[in-house]
């Protein structure tokens, strides 16, 4: 497994923990409507994604130390890159609309949306980002691998 495998890896189960953790606390204690008011759940959420976040900046610098300080890339790597990105984004654009879309239909005779489901909104905006990027690199590679 090369180092961009491994940090791929790694940041799977890193983002894949913090989503673990935060899902169910944004619904404990009345889900979006009660988010905003209910500062603890604010304070533990923000505190699990800054861990998160301090988690994942610790393995990419460890990751990334070598003789010359940078990752070893070649055309493969790039190329796997650049398709996880394309792919991470439509992945994030479609959860982005069909999570609006689900909102819309649930709050349009209301014609409000708890300021709630902003917030989770935004929050796994990131995990996806991060899970998707990590998951479809690692496919990308397996295929690679396999197609050789």
């Amino acid at each position: 497994m090369s180092k961009n495998q491994k940090r791929s890896l790694y940041s799977l189960i890193i983002w894949s923990t913090v989503t673990i953790i935060f899902i169910p606390l944004f619904f404990i204690g009345g889900g979006p409507r009660t988010w905003v008011l209910d500062d603890n759940r604010f304070i533990i959420s923000t505190s699990v994604l800054v861990a998160g976040y301090i988690l994942f900046f610790i393995m990419t610098s460890l990751m990334g130390k070598k003789k010359i300080d940078v990752i070893e890339r070649d055309e493969r790597d790039v190329l796997i890159s650049r398709k996880a990105s394309e792919i991470t984004l439509n992945i994030i654009q479609g959860y982005v609309f069909i999570a609006c879309i689900i909102l819309y239909i649930i709050y349009n005779k209301n014609n409000s949306i708890p300021a709630g489901w902003m917030w989770f909104l935004g929050y796994t905006c990131i995990f996806t980002g991060y899970i998707s990027y990590s998951a479809v690199s690692l496919i990308l590679y397996n295929l690679r691998a396999d197609m050789q």
